[in-house]
């Protein structure tokens, strides 16, 4: 198993990473959605940084979805396979965004 995680962290590359990395925070910082917006302390991380950041997030996942899929469409089997993988764990995470993020959206409109 951390072998396995381990290949994908190499097959990802440095910069899919800290896409990931930045998905997490957006998750595990996402505040209430009856929340109300701080201007002022570290509160405003969470209710008004954040909710910037996701949307930028989500558009980077389907972005990179497409991109792989270019990139992989001439490439051998092996090397579609690891697009694919990277494809889907950007959509689990584009998802997975979107699911948290759009009630909190909404609530705020």
């Amino acid at each position: 198993m951390k072998n396995i995680i381990n290949q994908f962290i190499k097959d990802a590359g440095p910069i899919r990473f800290i896409l990931y990395f930045f998905a997490v925070i957006a998750i595990v910082l996402k505040p209430d959605n009856s929340a109300e917006m701080s201007l002022e302390g570290l509160q405003f991380i969470p209710t008004l940084i954040l909710p910037v950041i996701a949307p930028l997030l989500v558009t980077g996942f389907f972005l990179d979805m497409l991109m792989s899929r270019i990139y992989s469409s001439e490439q051998p089997d092996d090397v579609k396979r690891k697009f694919r993988t990277i494809s889907l764990v950007d959509l689990f995470f584009a998802v997975f965004l979107l699911i948290l993020w759009v009630p909190y959206m909404l609530a705020m409109g």
